[in-house]
C-alpha cells in the first residue's frame, strides 16, 4: 500500500504547520521583565521556569541591544559573557551579555539560578543568539531516582506542550532506567515574525550532581530537517 513509507517521508514542519501558525506569539509593543513564577527546585517547577524564561527572552523577539535591560528579571544584573564565565572583562566590545543572578557562572550554578545568555546580531546570525542555562543540585534526600526517571520520560511531552514545538531529531528507540540520563534533542518552535526557530535542548540528570538544563535558539529549520 505504501502508506508507511509515505508517512515516514512527511516532514514534521509540514505535519504541524497549521497548529503552529495558530500558536504564533502575538507581537508586543515592548518586552516585559522575565518572572520566575514557580519555586525554583530541581523538579518540573524549575524546568517550567527555564521554559518560561526561554520563551520570553529567545522566542518572543529577536535580540537587540536594548532587550537585556527590558527583560531583566528582578534581582538580576546584566554582565559581559567574559566576566560571567571567566571572572574578568575581556577589554573588547561586548558582543554577548548574560542576565545573571550573581554575575558569575559558578555561583549561579551553585545557587541553582538560571541565567540567560544573549549575543547581539551579526551577519551570520541576524536575529542574534539566545540561550538559557540552569544547573541545580537535588532538593530531595529521597525519591531522586523517581524524579530523574519521570523527568527523562516526560521531557519531550513537556517541551512540546510548553514551547508548542515539534521535534526534529529522532527520538530514542527505547528507554532504560539508569542512574544518569543525557537527553539531547532538536526542535522547531513558533517564534517572532510569525516564523519558526530551531531549538536545541540538552538535559543532563545525574544522581550525584543534580539537573543541568541548557536550551538555545538557532537559525530557522530547513526543508531537509526531520528526514
Amino acid at each position: 500500500m505504501g502508506s508507511v513509507s509515505t508517512l515516514h517521508s512527511i516532514r514534521p514542519l509540514c505535519i504541524a504547520a497549521g497548529l503552529l501558525t495558530a500558536a504564533m506569539p502575538a507581537a508586543s509593543a515592548e518586552a516585559e521583565p522575565i518572572a520566575f513564577p514557580h519555586k525554583n527546585w530541581s523538579d518540573f517547577r524549575g524546568i517550567l521556569n527555564v521554559f518560561g524564561a526561554f520563551r520570553s527572552a529567545c522566542l518572543a523577539q529577536q535580540v537587540t541591544r536594548e532587550l537585556p535591560e527590558q527583560i531583566l528579571p528582578e534581582d538580576y544584573q546584566v554582565v559581559s559573557s567574559s566576566l560571567h564565565a571567566l571572572g574578568f572583562e575581556s577589554g573588547t566590545e561586548h558582543k554577548t551579555v548574560v542576565l545573571s543572578k550573581t554575575g558569575d557562572e559558578e555561583r549561579d550554578f551553585a545557587g541553582g539560578h538560571a541565567y540567560i545568555e544573549m549575543s547581539f546580531p551579526t551577519d551570520a546570525a541576524p536575529s542574534g543568539e539566545c540561550r538559557v542555562a540552569w544547573k541545580r543540585e537535588w532538593d530531595y534526600s529521597k525519591g531522586v531516582e523517581d524524579i530523574m526517571m519521570s523527568t527523562a520520560v516526560l521531557l519531550d511531552s513537556w517541551t512540546s506542550f510548553e514551547l508548542k514545538a515539534v521535534r526534529l531529531s529522532r527520538p530514542d528507540d527505547g528507554f532504560s532506567v539508569a542512574d544518569q540520563y543525557g537527553l539531547v534533542s532538536e526542535w522547531a518552535a513558533p517564534c517572532f515574525d510569525s516564523t519558526w526557530c530551531r531549538v536545541n535542548l540538552h538535559v543532563d540528570l545525574r544522581l550525584e550532581d543534580g539537573i543541568h538544563l541548557a536550551i538555545s535558539r538557532g537559525e530557522p529549520p530547513t526543508a531537509s530537517d526531520g528526514n
